[in-house]
């Protein structure tokens, strides 16, 4: 059978497979393959991540409103995340290492920030032990102003296993969608368990 119909179909299935998100429930969701949380809200995931690595990312309201960066086990020797731009940098990204502390991760992330973001307001601080996935873990807070100089606070929580880094970073623009959002991000770092190659 030939008409519109199959080219309306067609054009739909095209469109469904440029989606820049993907709509992700408040039930339980395995990340990566290694990290099962469960949501409350509505989430979206971004189809393309504007980070490069080990790391998946999620919105509320629109990556530059909001993010919620998921790291599924950053091996030793590879940075936390790059972004494409930075591809062309002759300056090498500093990197996760298996034997950091969870002081040198968080000037890391710092690090990373002011790299990945192109500013030198970026600021990690506020280290504190905390549970993880049935284990110890750390959390931290985070500031950056980009170029956008929209001023984002963000937390960071994780933990070293295996010699790989997991956990979840949150951010959002300072007015109204970062405080928002926080006990959300507190339910699911709660809800977190390590499962698959994690787990083992």
């Amino acid at each position: 059978m030939t008409g519109p119909r199959p080219l309306l179909l067609a054009a739909v299935l095209a469109l469904a497979a440029c989606a820049p998100f993907v709509l992700v429930p408040p039930e339980r969701q395995v990340v990566g393959g290694v990290i099962s949380v469960q949501p409350g809200l509505k989430w979206n995931k971004l189809a393309q991540s504007p980070y490069r690595g080990n790391v998946e990312v999620w919105t509320l309201d629109g990556p530059r409103l909001n993010t919620l960066a998921f790291f599924t086990g950053v091996p030793d020797g590879e940075p936390l995340f790059t972004g494409a731009a930075q591809a062309a940098q002759q300056e090498k990204p500093a990197v996760f290492r298996a034997t950091m502390n969870p002081l040198e991760v968080q000037e890391l992330l710092e690090a990373t920030m002011a790299r990945y973001f192109r500013t030198t307001i970026a600021e990690a601080r506020n280290l504190k032990p905390a549970p993880v996935a049935n284990g110890q873990g750390f959390r931290f807070e985070t500031r950056l102003i980009g170029r956008d100089e929209v001023e984002r606070e963000g937390v960071f929580v994780g933990t070293i296993r295996n010699g790989r880094l997991y956990g979840a970073w949150f951010q959002g623009a300072k007015l109204h969608y970062f405080a928002r959002y926080v006990p959300e991000f507190d339910r699911i770092v709660a809800s977190a368990q390590l499962v698959g190659d994690a787990a083992r």
